[in-house]
């Protein structure tokens, strides 16, 4: 069976869907959080308050969308290695009653998006 071999403006397409996405994850995080939407965007560090809002970001989007890690690492201009110690950090946080509270409620969130955000079907490989 031969592979399908996507175009240059399928991938492009693809990448500006997950960029979309991956947004409105910031956006709501940076609603719950009081992050400003552009710290969580920039690609310093910040500070810890910072780091762990788009750590949170990363997370929600592994756990909520099952995306892989390098995926989610491009919509973050991160590495997947960055992401997997992301993910590592809030699940290490769920430990906390509260916190858990505040991360199951968002991806619920998640979970229930709009329509127009809805994600797009990837095609087999």
């Amino acid at each position: 069976m031969k592979r399908r071999v996507q175009t240059e403006a399928e991938i492009a397409a693809e990448a500006q869907a997950d960029l979309t996405q991956a947004d409105y994850v910031m956006g709501l995080v940076s609603v719950v959080t009081g992050v400003p939407l552009s710290d969580i965007r920039a690609m310093d560090r910040k500070d810890a308050r910072t780091s762990r809002a788009r750590q949170l970001c990363m997370y929600l989007i592994s756990v909520a969308w099952q995306w892989p890690l390098y995926r989610i690492g491009a919509a973050f201009g991160r590495d997947r290695t960055t992401v997997g110690h992301a993910c590592r950090r809030i699940e290490d946080l769920r430990d906390n009653r509260l916190w858990d509270e505040q991360i199951e409620r968002l991806e619920a969130c998640l979970l229930d998006m709009p329509s127009g955000l809805a994600l797009p079907r990837r095609r087999a490989a």
